[in-house]
C-alpha cells in the first residue's frame, strides 16, 4: 500500500513542468502582508536632510569621549514641548 501511494505521488510530480512561468499574481498575498507590517519604508524626519559625515563624525567623537547632549524629553508634565496639551493613552482593557 505504501509502495502504491509512493508511486501515485511521484507520477504525479512528473506531471509538473518546471519551465511552465509561474502565474501572474504569484506571491501577492507574500507582498501584501510585508506591505501590511511595514509603516513606512523610506522615513524621512520632518525639516531635516541626510546627516552629513562631519556632523556624524563629531556625534561619534562625543559618544567615544562621553560628552554625548542630553536628550530632549518630548514630554513635560503632560505637555509637549510647545506647551500644548495632550491626552493620556487609554488603558488596555478598557
Amino acid at each position: 500500500m505504501k509502495r502504491l501511494v509512493l508511486l501515485a505521488g511521484l507520477a504525479l510530480a512528473a506531471c509538473a513542468d518546471p519551465h511552465q512561468p509561474l502565474s501572474a499574481d504569484f506571491g501577492n498575498a507574500v507582498n501584501s502582508n510585508i506591505a501590511a507590517q511595514v509603516v513606512n519604508p523610506n522615513p524621512t524626519l520632518a525639516g531635516s536632510n541626510d546627516t552629513d559625515g562631519q556632523r556624524a563624525g563629531s556625534a561619534m567623537d562625543r559618544y567615544r569621549t562621553n560628552r554625548v547632549y542630553r536628550p530632549h524629553l518630548p514630554l513635560e508634565n503632560g505637555k509637549v514641548n510647545g506647551g500644548a496639551d495632550i491626552a493620556a493613552p487609554a488603558q488596555q482593557g478598557d
